[in-house]
């Protein structure tokens, strides 16, 4: 395998080399055919085993090198082809075999690198998918509006011919999408690997676009010049298999990034809206159409899925953990808004509420226990409100309520939240203490409002203390809102 390697160097750093010499120097011109032939395509060849030579060595992505190998040698057995029987021939049928090969590059292409990507893609999160697809399709977009309107105007032939001639820069504008998007779900740092990987494509790309160019008598110079650009990206690919596996995972990036966030939605509906100028200026075919539609669908995917995910952390901030009801830094701001918002018709009503004997369990069952009764207790008291307000778990066994239902019914709902903050497990009884204040008749700020419901709380909790020994404190009915408002 050393041996085959060392081979393989030669043949694809020397043999590139003399090519690119010949072509862009003059250099050997008597032996055009030799090094335009043979040569040309041995290095291609040699492209396509040094990706099978990877695929043996690195079994997690051998699927993936060998397609990849495969696409490659397909496109060297076209390169035969081509210089056996149809280089200087003037009555050579179009499409050839030949063309069979270059084509049947493409899919083989595509599928290795999803292939690849499938392997080294770990915990990717879906921006990195979205900016991808954004990307992809963005610069999709712009290759069917400079190259494939283009060559689709200027082709003429039989309808194989044609579609022969325009299945070449279809094939192309889906590479570049897949190379750009690629590099999107690096992250932008594809690494030497990935690098190497995705020039040597974006190499072949451009060649392919420069001869179809050129074929279609577009301004470009005459003569080889583009040949060995073919080779470069033929060297490009086949010198990943001197590269290391490690260091070359597509990981997703940490959050945080700032507006690096938006970089890639902001730059593409850009490049959209420039295309969507052309169109209503010029005349273009369907595909341009479709696929800026597609990119610009795409942005609006990307932007209300982050939206959709922000709103998720933002709630996820707000609820605590353990009982599943609003915290107290939700209860801050919907207190803060019920201030500003209550008036004396239509009042707000907050409640704190504490645990008595919940201590005594905690202590007796254990943390864990303490934990399921506070989850049960949590789930009761959300039931309890439904409709009529918020609850909230403000502390470790402290709860809160803000009523924004009617007037009338703020008695109620307290009744059935000290119901449904009450317990009997293991001999223990776990109820609850409360206070309330109504808002803005005796509190019209958060701080007045937490401090008087608080007072109010820890007197009924002191008064209960005191109740009858083995009285079920929890049965006595609450007492109502203006009894507790002026006691």
């Amino acid at each position: 395998m050393r041996v085959l390697r060392g081979a393989l160097a030669i043949l694809l750093l020397g043999g590139a080399a003399i090519v690119a010499l010949h072509y862009w120097l003059g250099v050997g011109g008597g032996l055009h055919f030799a090094i335009g032939g043979p040569l040309y395509d041995a290095v291609v060849l040699g492209a396509g085993i040094a990706c099978l030579v990877r695929a043996s060595d690195h079994e997690r992505e051998r699927r993936a090198w060998l397609l990849i190998g495969l696409a490659i040698l397909a496109w060297g057995a076209a390169e035969v082809y081509w210089t056996a029987f149809i280089d200087g021939n003037p009555a050579a049928p179009y499409p050839s075999p030949a063309d069979v090969g270059y084509l049947a590059f493409y899919p083989l292409a595509y599928a290795g690198l999803a292939m690849l990507v499938r392997a080294r893609a770990h915990e990717m999160n879906w921006r990195l998918w979205m900016d991808g697809a954004i990307a992809a399709l963005g610069a999709a977009a712009l290759g069917a509006a400079f190259v494939f309107d283009f060559v689709a105007e200027q082709t003429t032939g039989t309808p194989l011919q044609v579609a022969t001639t325009l299945a070449y820069p279809l094939g192309d504008i889906a590479m570049v999408a897949v190379v750009v998007g690629v590099v999107a779900l690096t992250g932008w740092r594809p690494g030497r690997t990935w690098a190497l990987l995705l020039a040597g494509l974006a190499a072949l790309v451009f060649a392919d676009i420069a001869f179809t160019l050129q074929s279609t008598e577009v301004t470009l110079p005459g003569g080889d010049w583009i040949d060995p650009i073919y080779l470069i990206g033929a060297v490009c690919l086949g010198a990943t298999a001197w590269q290391p596996a490690e260091a070359t995972e597509i990981t997703s990036p940490q959050r945080g990034a700032g507006h690096r966030e938006i970089v890639v939605p902001a730059l593409f509906a850009g490049v959209m809206i420039g295309l969507f100028a052309m169109q209503y200026f010029s005349a273009t075919s369907g595909l341009s159409t479709v696929l800026w539609t597609a990119t610009m669908t795409a942005v609006i995917v990307r932007l209300a899925m982050s939206d959709r995910e922000n709103r998720s952390l933002l709630e996820q901030v707000r609820t605590d953990a353990l009982t599943g009801l609003s915290n107290r830094g939700r209860m801050q701001v919907d207190l803060d808004e019920q201030c500003e918002r209550a008036t004396e018709e239509h009042p707000a009503m907050l409640f704190l509420f504490d645990l008595n004997g919940f201590k005594r369990y905690n202590d007796t069952f254990g943390h864990p226990a303490g934990d399921e009764l506070l989850a049960r207790l949590g789930y009761a008291l959300s039931e309890a409100v439904g409709d009529d307000g918020v609850a909230y778990r403000v502390g470790g066994d402290e709860f809160c309520l803000l009523l924004t239902c009617g007037e009338e019914r703020f008695d109620d709902v307290a009744r059935e939240a000290a119901k449904a903050l009450t317990a009997s497990e293991k001999g223990i009884d776990v109820a609850s203490s409360w206070g309330g204040v109504s808002i803005p008749r005796e509190a019209n700020s958060p701080s007045t409002a937490l401090q008087l419901a608080d007072v109010r709380m820890y007197a009924q909790k002191e008064s209960r203390r005191v109740a009858h020994e083995g009285h079920d404190e929890l049965s006595l009915p609450a007492p109502p809102i203006s009894a507790q408002r002026t006691s």
